[in-house]
């Protein structure tokens, strides 16, 4: 890879080549139409029979409310009430609808099972602008009322409710209450280019809409935080509001009744050494600098393998097809994209190395996991990174796939050790960070308190 090789070509090159994977399905006009006319007939005479509700939502509306409550899990023993104050409730929606369980769905699925396990706030999600109790046996109601004072903080704030969330926002602020968001990250903002145009909007729309309107926002990172409060005073507007930062917790729970699958079985019985890139193919994860420096393994006659744990992404059909149609598919690279609790947690434990090459996080979850776990960690020279993993962990020039080459040749022919990373539990990081809301005591503009 060449010196000085700019975030900006490395992305074009990608969207360049997802050009050529890029294929607008021709629509029939004339059926659309056709159908599109019956659908009006229909709704008319519905009406008229009066039976709008079968077409107008009420119905779907109630099913899904009914579907929602009966789909909530339930904590090992129920939540006590512990007075705090003030009382802080926890959004949880977008993750409880969405049925997921990557990236911010796992934090979030930590953050409200620890805050509750330890009486420390209350999970709810929303519907129909009410809020309900996220958990069967957190409350003895079934719909949650905001009081006054409380806080109301999100977690899981989705770009397609942001209406109902500043409603929200109004009736907490109106009860002398605070509404805090959390940033996980400002990509969107500080990489446009790694985004799709819709993915950037609906970013600015979540922006401009929640963050700007809250109180205080919480970070991932510190690194995140110094990038928001910077990216706020730059506005054409300034805004000034606290801002704190907590680090994500990485003993994440798992089903303890899924069980390895067999490829990932296969994986591990083979005695050659394994290298294992964690998360979502898409540009800004560099995993292509991952295969190059593969490659030049390979070349050498090194026999090692990288295994690729992670659904497919936004912009990833070119790097998608370079996988499958890779001589080496199956042999010395294999992608899992639907793996389980049970299967990363194996691979975790039997590779010889974690490969994070990407060029922008707002955290970096994938070298708390692996810390956790006692796997090193060979990762692209990042700020967040570096604030993560100190110096515990092995770095490569980001986008030089030389350098991770002879990080990966040197990670072969050593011993395994384990970083010497301070992993926080959930308990602990969710501690801080609802200490830190309670108490108001946020690292950043502290006594700038907006009201």
């Amino acid at each position: 890879m060449k010196d000085n090789y700019p975030d900006e070509h490395y992305f074009l090159e990608k969207l360049y080549r997802e050009l050529f994977f890029q294929q607008e399905p021709r629509k029939n006009r004339l059926a659309e139409y056709i159908r599109t006319r019956l659908l009006e007939l229909l709704w008319t005479i519905t009406r008229l029979m009066g039976l709008g509700f079968l077409h107008d939502g009420r119905w779907r509306s109630e099913r899904r409310l009914r579907q929602a409550l009966a789909e909530r899990p339930s904590l090992p023993t129920a939540v006590q009430d512990r007075s705090h104050s003030p009382r802080i409730l926890i959004d949880v929606t977008s993750t409880h609808f969405s049925g997921k369980n990557t990236g911010i769905q796992r934090v979030v699925k930590e953050v409200a099972f620890a805050a509750a396990e330890m009486g420390l706030a209350l999970p709810v999600f929303q519907y129909n602008a009410k809020l309900h109790p996220y958990f069967k046996n957190a409350s003895a109601t079934e719909t949650i009322e905001p009081e006054s004072g409380d806080v109301f903080l999100m977690i899981d704030a989705p770009s397609g409710m942001l209406a109902t969330y500043s409603a929200i926002i109004d009736q907490v602020k109106k009860q002398n209450g605070q509404a805090v968001a959390c940033v996980y990250d400002l990509l969107p903002k500080t990489i446009p280019w790694a985004f799709s145009p819709e993915q950037r909007e609906h970013y600015d729309n979540w922006f401009s809409a929640v963050v700007c309107n809250c109180d205080a926002v919480v970070c991932i990172s510190e690194n995140v935080a110094n990038e928001l409060q910077a990216h706020l005073a730059a506005l054409p507007e300034p805004r000034q509001m606290p801002i704190g930062w907590f680090h994500l917790g990485g003993d994440f729970r798992c089903d303890l009744t899924q069980s390895v699958s067999r490829d990932v079985a296969a994986i591990t019985q083979v005695n050659s050494p394994f290298f294992l890139g964690v998360g979502t193919l898409e540009p800004r994860k560099g995993y292509d600098i991952a295969l190059d420096a593969m490659e030049e393994l390979w070349r050498s006659d090194i026999d090692a393998r990288f295994v690729v744990v992670g659904r497919y992404g936004w912009a990833s059909n070119a790097l998608q097809q370079r996988i499958l149609e890779h001589e080496q598919y199956g042999k010395r690279l294999h992608w899992l994209a639907n793996a389980n609790d049970a299967d990363l947690i194996c691979l975790y434990r039997n590779a010889r190395a974690l490969v994070y090459p990407s060029l922008a996080e707002g955290f970096g979850l994938p070298i708390m996991e692996a810390a956790n776990h006692g796997l090193p960690v060979i990762a692209s020279d990042i700020p967040i990174f570096r604030e993560l993993a100190a110096e515990h962990i092995s770095y490569f020039k980001k986008l030089d796939s030389s350098a991770l080459a002879t990080q990966l040749r040197a990670a072969v022919s050593t011993e395994k050790q384990a970083p010497k990373i301070e992993v926080a539990t959930w308990k602990q990081s969710t501690h801080t960070l609802l200490d830190m809301i309670r108490t108001q005591s946020y690292q950043l503009n502290a006594g700038s308190r907006r009201r």
